[in-house]
């Protein structure tokens, strides 16, 4: 898939994070009621809500639209996932394949290494909506969203073994440090029983002299 955004979805082109190698439309956050009227009536006078979600080899963003204006966004870098799992599925009618992602981001992680997480769930749908929310209409860019779609489960699909490799070099990290502290506690302590018992033995030999 070519890094070029098509001409539906070149508003995108600022938003983009670098490298980008996929795009797709994204489930809208959840919204309370008054939102939701409020994006009744913008979606009326042709000021839509949708959220794309744009992939690299390394991170995703997502970034929120009100027509051609971006209302939020976030990035969550791949080295900042606890997990990632991605599943092929398609819309309720059939019709439309999609992809299930579901990933979990390290929040903080506290002195003691114990991690706070943040589940996110995204269901992706190839990019058919451009400006305004409108279905993109020429063959080529109809085309271009399709393969966008095999694009984006070649782009995250790798992202669970990555995500598993850096665990496990950093549990093998952390397990080193904790193994070197022992080692050096227990090399403090041998150190103050060797100097404990030296002066034991000088007492002993002082009141052997005597």
């Amino acid at each position: 898939m070519s890094e070029k955004l098509q001409k539906s979805l070149a508003f995108l082109n600022s938003e983009m994070p670098n490298n980008w190698l996929s795009l797709a439309v994204t489930q809208l956050p959840k919204r309370n009621v008054f939102q939701s009227i409020g994006d009744f009536f913008a979606g009326k006078s042709g000021n839509h809500r949708i959220s794309y979600l744009a992939a690299s080899e390394s991170e995703v963003k997502i970034i929120h639209y009100q027509g051609l204006n971006v209302v939020g966004e976030q990035t969550i870098p791949m080295n900042s996932m606890e997990s990632f799992e991605i599943s092929e599925g398609s819309t309720e009618d059939g019709v439309v394949a999609i992809f299930h992602v579901n990933l979990e981001e390290i929040i903080s992680t506290n002195k003691k290494g114990v991690k706070k997480l943040k589940s996110h769930y995204f269901k992706l749908m190839p990019p058919l909506l451009g400006i305004n929310a409108s279905p993109i209409q020429a063959v080529e860019e109809i085309l271009w969203a399709q393969n966008a779609r095999k694009s984006m489960l070649a782009t995250l699909k790798p992202f669970s073994a990555k995500i598993q490799e850096r665990l496990a070099e950093e549990h093998r990290i952390a397990e080193e440090i904790r193994v070197a502290e022992e080692q050096r506690i227990a090399e403090e302590l041998r150190i103050k029983e060797e100097a404990k018992q030296a002066k034991i033995d000088e007492k002993e030999r002082a009141k052997a002299e005597k």
